[in-house]
């Protein structure tokens, strides 16, 4: 009995001595919590440097996103510059000459394409009706009130600001593919002749009299009296000449007012420059000191501390404007 309960003291002590060598100490603890932390911020390191990069995508996409549709609408403007407006009248482009600004002028431009009306004669006139055209959309066509103009194949202004005084429809057959469509009888006040085939455009008096302007106010693009887009920070015109009308503009310039009407056989270019930039970004710096966008004459300027923590694109097209070429044949 007595060898049993030494037998038991002893393994009890074995016991508890095992249990206390199996703890740790408050040094081990310490160790741990600072290999924990050091994981740990391994851990918010990566992850929040994943974020930065995905804000910086996000905004590096929405930046080239946003340039792109309004490098489009400026594009889409050039292209249709001069549309209506006679070739003999040379301001229908006007640069400025330190080329940032740029006026437009024509029948319609870009966003107010909708709202200008253009039709051909479907037959020829000789009196005070014009037979032109029915869209099926009721509220693009020509109304009572409005100005129209007729121009010829050259774009010589035949009659302008004549007066719509009343409209009718009728069924117009083609007299080639001898199918009816719907037409629109124009009346108008003083009697006019003209051939079938020439165009009439409803004039929109803001654009072709006084021009649409686009101009850079601080850091945002002006599109008339209208707001195009934000963290713009240059823009630069040119107007070229392709002398021998092979594709390749060999010079180019940033004169107010070229003289179009110089040379029957140049082809006239105009070449934009706009860069946009990001919103500031955390952790990012620019390589570049300044950014040039032009070389003849020369345009740079020189990045500030705010412009080196945004990224930026740089878009830059050619557009050679089919209304401002000369008219064919002369």
């Amino acid at each position: 009995m007595q060898f049993s309960i030494h037998n038991l003291k002893t393994s009890n002590a074995s016991i508890l001595r095992r249990a206390e060598r199996s703890g740790m100490t408050l040094v081990e603890l310490m160790i741990s919590l600072v290999i924990l932390m050091i994981i740990l911020g391994a851990v918010y390191s990566i992850l929040n440097l994943q974020q930065t990069k995905s804000i910086q995508v996000t905004r590096t996409t929405v930046l080239q996103t946003d340039a792109q549709v309004a490098f489009t609408l400026v594009k889409w403007d050039l292209l249709l510059a001069g549309l209506g407006y006679p070739y003999e009248e040379q301001d229908a482009l006007q640069l400025a000459n330190i080329g940032s600004d740029l006026t437009l002028k024509g029948v319609g431009l870009g966003f107010e394409m909708s709202r200008t009306q253009w039709s051909y004669l479907l037959d020829n006139v000789d009196g005070s009706t014009l037979p032109v055209r029915r869209w099926e959309d009721t509220l693009a066509n020509f109304r009572v009130g409005d100005t129209i103009i007729v121009i010829n194949e050259v774009r010589e202004a035949l009659y302008q600001n004549l007066i719509i005084t009343g409209i009718d429809t009728f069924t117009y057959y083609d007299p080639i593919w001898s199918n009816p469509t719907r037409g629109l009888r124009l009346n108008i006040g003083p009697s006019i002749t003209a051939r079938a085939g020439l165009m009439v455009f409803r004039r929109n008096s803001d654009t072709y009299y006084n021009g649409l302007t686009y101009t850079l106010a601080g850091d945002t693009l002006m599109r008339g009296n209208e707001a195009l887009l934000t963290n713009v920070e240059a823009i630069q015109f040119r107007y070229g000449i392709d002398t021998d009308n092979d594709g390749i503009v060999e010079s180019w310039g940033a004169n107010n007012n070229p003289p179009f009407n110089n040379n029957y056989s140049d082809k006239w270019a105009v070449r934009f420059t706009m860069v946009v930039s990001s919103d500031l970004i955390s952790g990012y710096t620019s390589p570049d000191d300044s950014i040039t966008i032009e070389d003849d004459p020369p345009y740079t300027y020189t990045l500030d501390l705010y412009q080196k923590r945004r990224k930026r694109a740089i878009l830059s097209s050619v557009v050679f404007p089919q209304n401002l070429q000369p008219p064919e044949g002369l």
